[in-house]
């Protein structure tokens, strides 16, 4: 049997975030419940390493250190595609699950440690986790090292700058219109209103970290979430998709790349699969077309012909009928994640 191969894989083992970022896109804002358990898995993952290869992987939820069996999967999946790039992304919100136990896995594992910083304000708490959680660090670096190559920079730098501008300061739409400030522009920008090269550079740039055992940790600040698949209607209490051309949301999509193995089966991305599971403990108004649509997405099992899977992996980075549920442009707004979990929504069932 010739082997399969994906560049990219996501495990996905939880529904559970105790975050609430507006936006997200496996929708673990709302109280969508559920955790993947290893010994559930375990016996089809091991057939999966049998005939798949993986370039990379990840270990995500919702938040993957709330899942009770973290370690037992992040040893595990080591073991069947020992090979791989291994990395598990987290909030770093959950700080009793920083311990001894969580490093020995990721350094036994070489498993990079990569947070996901959702809200500015949470730097220095991450941080202050990140140097008490890891040995001695002998290599840290801002990334990226240059701040123009921070997404949308000048945009964002533009914008900002009008909207403190005096109407008799100069134009400056670069870092070479800054040099050429009068310097009591420059400071009443970064002593008043927080803007220069500096405070982008410090609330904006992450981190790379590496310590004396090898542990790689990579602080990213992720704090602009662009609308997700969800949509909410307020006078009904409930949700409705996007009715968008596939084509046109598939270009523009962030999760194409992002190929989601839940429940020991492999799909295209997670919203594929993830309506499916939302609408068992949420209300989504569909049409029945649409309805049928939704449900008629099958994943990848451990059991399909191997022609159908050569097929399935040839074609998984092409759009899916199922795209139309996502929107077709973006509209990226900055977020603070909060604690306070989303509420909305009719309950359809208790959850998992």
């Amino acid at each position: 049997m010739s082997r399969l191969t994906l560049n990219y894989l996501e495990f996905y083992i939880s529904h559970t975030c105790n975050f609430n970022c507006m936006g997200c896109n496996r929708f673990n804002n709302y109280l969508f419940t559920g955790h993947q358990r290893w010994a559930d898995y375990q016996e089809i993952h091991e057939q999966w390493a049998e005939k798949l290869d993986l370039g990379s992987y990840t270990i995500l939820g919702g938040e993957p250190l709330l899942n009770p069996d973290i370690i037992d999967w992040i040893y595990g999946l080591n073991k069947l595609w020992p090979d791989s790039r291994s990395q598990i992304t987290t909030n770093a919100s959950f700080r009793r699950r920083f311990d001894k136990e969580l490093y020995r896995a990721l350094v036994d594992t070489q498993t990079i440690l990569q947070i996901g910083l959702h809200d500015i304000g949470r730097w220095d708490e991450v941080m202050e986790t990140v140097y008490n959680f890891i040995d001695k660090p002998v290599n840290s670096k801002r990334i990226p090292e240059d701040i123009t190559e921070l997404p949308n920079f000048y945009e964002n730098w533009s914008s900002s700058y009008n909207k403190i501008k005096a109407e008799s300061w100069p134009v400056c739409n670069n870092l070479d219109d800054w040099e050429s400030l009068p310097d009591y522009i420059k400071e009443e920008c970064e002593n008043v209103h927080q803007f220069s090269p500096h405070t982008i550079a410090e609330q904006r740039q992450g981190y790379s970290i590496k310590d004396s055992n090898g542990l790689k940790v990579v602080i990213e600040l992720e704090n602009y979430f662009h609308q997700g698949a969800l949509i909410k209607q307020q006078e009904k209490n409930n949700f409705r998709l996007h009715n968008s051309d596939p084509i046109k949301a598939h270009d523009i999509c962030h999760s194409k790349h992002c190929h989601h193995m839940m429940d020991g089966k492999l799909s295209k991305c997670g919203q594929s699969v993830l309506f499916q599971e939302f609408s068992k403990q949420f209300e989504i108004e569909l049409s029945d077309q649409d309805q049928e649509l939704m449900m008629s997405y099958q994943p990848l099992s451990i059991n399909d012909s191997e022609s159908y899977a050569k097929n399935f992996i040839d074609n998984i980075k092409n759009p899916i009928d199922q795209c139309k549920f996502c929107p077709e442009n973006y509209i990226a707004k900055e977020i603070n994640s909060s604690i306070s979990k989303d509420k909305y929504g009719k309950r359809v069932s208790s959850g998992i």
